[in-house]
């Protein structure tokens, strides 16, 4: 992702998405990055709006977290959230809860 901003990429997390699970015949994820596409730009001419009309698009910078957030939302809304927590110390990965045990599992 870094090589992405460096490349000036104004949302790297949806293009390395795009690259890694965007293949042929997977309708799923073109899908998910079409929809991240077109949210993003979205976001630009949202972001272009508050800044004076002769503004460029290719010049207007989102906010910091945008494509983390587009990237997120459209992964919960089309595959859902999974019940569980965050773990603190490693960023946005996600840890399980302890299923709760049977009777029948505890006394064997």
């Amino acid at each position: 992702m870094d090589a992405r901003r460096r490349e000036g990429s104004k949302f790297p997390e949806i293009d390395v998405f795009g690259n890694v699970y965007v293949r042929l015949g997977n309708e799923l994820a073109e899908s998910l990055h079409m929809t991240m596409v077109e949210k993003s730009q979205l976001v630009l001419q949202e972001s272009a709006s508050q800044l004076p009309p002769d503004t460029p698009l290719e010049s207007v910078d989102p906010p910091h977290d945008a494509g983390f957030q587009i990237l997120t939302e459209t992964l919960d809304q089309t595959l859902r959230r999974r019940p569980g927590t965050y773990c603190r110390g490693i960023g946005n990965a996600r840890r399980r809860e302890p299923r709760a045990r049977s009777s029948s599992q505890s006394n064997s």
